[in-house]
């Protein structure tokens, strides 16, 4: 039963020195990554290598904050089980294949849809040399994103947020501090977050980490699972919807079908947990 995991899940996230430490890591994160992302905003110009190696640095917030928090909270044992969760290939197939297809078939549809609609082939497609670009993007974007936050977001953060409030809840709390945690390189134009207006940015953000929250939960909270996840979206959104840079219509459809899923998924969390009265129980 879904809520059995989700219920051994957020007990690892119990307080441990009987002071919470969310705070703390949310303010770590952004304090660091913030520190070094601002001043390239305010700087601005042309690309360098020392401007890419401080976005490229900033990135590790969200990882570097969590390791740091699990620590003070649990120790060395707490960070070395964060770290084997990254390795812990134990899942269930077709967990595979929905963490790195989902995304990829969200988007090839995105597209789909939009042509369909505007009837026009060479508004927007997505050419044969770009699908073949997919496999390479995924591996690569492993170490570009996904592993320099998740040890953080779902890593640190997730699993203390589910044990005070529901999963639809905690997600939305920590979508919105992820969403707003990019917003720098937002306004810098990197890592493909200029594709879209800002509106449609947050929204598809929030509603990601709803999907998130749920893949976490129905996998036993591996942290391999939300890594591949992760790159499958920036794949799905810097590869496959690259061309939308003059068109955002493929990217708000992309999001659409991203709210509609999260719908879904939020409404399994919620079906899943038990009674107020029971959940409380030791």
């Amino acid at each position: 039963m879904l809520w059995g995991q989700y219920r051994a899940l957020v007990t690892n996230g119990a307080k441990v020195r009987g002071v919470r430490s969310e705070p703390l890591f949310f303010l770590l994160t952004f304090a660091f990554s913030w520190s070094l992302w601002v001043p390239v905003v305010i700087i601005g110009g042309e690309p360098s290598v020392p401007l890419a190696i401080a976005v490229g640095v900033g990135a590790a917030g969200p990882s570097l904050a969590g390791l740091l928090c699990t620590g003070r909270d649990e120790g060395w044992s707490g960070v070395r089980r964060v770290l084997r969760s990254l390795v812990d290939w134990r899942v269930g197939a077709r967990w595979y294949a929905l963490a790195l297809g989902g995304p990829i078939a969200v988007a090839l549809a995105a597209v789909a849809v939009h042509r369909l609609v505007v009837g026009n082939e060479a508004e927007f497609r997505v050419e044969t040399s770009t699908i073949l670009l997919v496999p390479v993007a995924l591996m690569a974007g492993l170490f570009i994103g996904p592993l320099q936050e998740e040890l953080g977001w779902r890593g640190f953060a997730l699993p203390r947020l589910l044990d005070r409030w529901s999963g639809l809840r905690a997600s939305l709390v920590l979508g919105v501090a992820w969403a707003c945690w990019h917003l720098p390189l937002y306004a810098m134009d990197a890592g493909g977050q200029e594709r879209a207006p800002l509106a449609v940015f947050l929204i598809s953000v929030v509603s990601l980490s709803v999907l998130y929250t749920w893949f976490w939960v129905v996998t036993g909270g591996s942290l391999l699972i939300a890594l591949l996840l992760h790159s499958a979206t920036n794949t799905a959104a810097v590869v496959l919807l690259r061309d939308a840079r003059s068109d955002f219509g493929p990217v708000i459809v992309a999001t659409v079908l991203t709210v509609v899923l999260a719908a879904g998924a939020a409404q399994h969390l919620e079906r899943s947990r038990p009674p107020k009265s029971e959940e409380r129980q030791p």
